[in-house]
């Protein structure tokens, strides 16, 4: 059975796990540990991890400001993805926005991504567009999407 528990800076290495197998490297949004150790020693930061019998298989990571969060990425075992997981950290990500007293939560998204439709499916709805944001392997320079859950 998959839960879900809070990460910290211990459990870098096996972020960086599933950061290396989830995000496809042509477009850049894979962080490197010195990044995410970066953000996490923040005092906003939360790291969730889906763990399934101690071996992590997702994680997410967002943080806040007064009564805003920013969801900063969700990821997910290459071979896990489609069996909720990402459902299940995102929804443990926006109870803890509430009871924190969080009114929003913002991301941005590659135009192209497939947790676009992930994220629209669970309620957020687009508010913006940063043209050209990412810069792929292939010069192709895709738009990131903003998008916002009212909480």
């Amino acid at each position: 059975m998959i839960r879900v528990v809070d990460g910290d800076a211990g459990d870098i290495s096996a972020m960086m796990t599933i950061m290396n197998d989830a995000f496809d490297p042509r477009f850049g949004e894979a962080w490197t540990a010195a990044q995410c150790l970066s953000t996490l020693v923040l005092p906003d930061c939360q790291l969730l991890l889906a763990k399934d019998v101690g071996d992590v298989c997702g994680f997410a990571m967002s943080r806040w400001v007064l009564d805003h969060q920013e969801l900063l990425m969700i990821g997910v075992a290459r071979r896990l993805q489609g069996q909720n997981i990402g459902k299940l950290l995102l929804s443990e990500t926006i109870q803890r926005a509430r009871q924190g007293g969080r009114t929003k939560i913002f991301l941005e998204v590659r135009d192209g991504n497939n947790a676009h439709g992930f994220y629209l499916k669970s309620g957020f709805t687009p508010i913006g567009r940063r043209k050209n944001y990412y810069k792929n392997a292939d010069g192709i320079s895709p738009d990131a999407i903003t998008l916002l859950f009212e909480l």
